[in-house]
């Protein structure tokens, strides 16, 4: 059933103001677990991490014979991904950039306490990315895209896509997980949550529609895919409506 808050099937748009309230209350929050301001969970800081441990280790096993050397998150959060970069053995350079400062503050503060020297972050929002304002100059040899496309409005996830395709490196890849649902797009706006305690937005798209768009920015004949798989697992997943999926997309040629 949809409403003004819930909208089933139908393509709307959401509101990046108050988005951006919403993640500046996340960034100066506290937690029990600091990777609840972007995973959510606030009650459950234990499934948090093995969701975190979990994630980063399929991303290894898919990355280990090709370990990047340049790395850009697109919607870092608090910069989780950092850490894991840091505690490779290979030297490898990592950029976070986010819309949010106070989710940027956190992600500087860990980055010190996780050790990730060759951490670099910097508060830009993905929908006004500037190439020569990145702090690092493309191109990259790894693009992370997780848990971002469901706050962007579709021309800005195609956007984003697009500029995922035009920094990649050949021979890098692009990694995308996202909330997707599980059966028709589900849009909420402005919808109160009472697990998150505050007004949410997001755009959950069906399996069909991430495939349409990656399929038209990154065609088969440049790009090849891992086929969507859940990062977590079923031990790990409380959503009935949405389930967390991630694809690997690797573009030919070489560096």
């Amino acid at each position: 059933m949809s409403n003004d808050k819930r909208i089933s099937s139908v393509a709307v748009d959401i509101d990046y103001q108050s988005t951006q309230r919403f993640f500046e209350a996340r960034g100066n929050a506290e937690y029990d677990n600091p990777l609840s301001a972007t995973m959510y969970q606030d009650q459950n800081p234990d499934l948090v991490s093995q969701r975190d441990s979990t994630e980063k280790k399929l991303l290894l096993e898919h990355l280990a014979q090709n370990m990047p050397s340049r790395v850009l998150e697109l919607g870092c959060g608090i910069g989780r991904w950092s850490w894991f970069f840091a505690a490779q053995e290979k030297k490898i350079t990592y950029l976070g950039i986010d819309f949010s400062s106070s989710l940027i503050e956190q992600a500087k503060k860990l980055a010190k306490e996780n050790v990730a020297h060759e951490s670099h972050f910097q508060v830009m929002s993905v929908t006004e990315m500037n190439d020569e304002s990145l702090l690092l100059t493309p191109p990259f040899d790894l693009i992370i895209i997780s848990g971002l496309m469901l706050y962007l409005n579709d021309v800005d996830c195609q956007s984003v896509l697009r500029n995922a395709a035009r920094l990649c490196t050949p021979g890098g890849s692009i990694y995308i997980r996202e909330p997707l649902a599980v059966s028709d797009r589900l849009t909420l706006k402005e919808f109160y949550s009472e697990e998150l305690k505050d007004n949410y937005s997001a755009i959950y798209r069906s399996t069909n529609e991430m495939d349409e768009m990656i399929i038209n920015i990154m065609p088969a004949e440049n790009y090849t895919r891992l086929p969507w798989q859940s990062p977590f697992g079923e031990a790990l997943a409380n959503r009935k409506e949405t389930h967390q999926l991630f694809t690997l997309i690797s573009r030919r040629g070489n560096a």
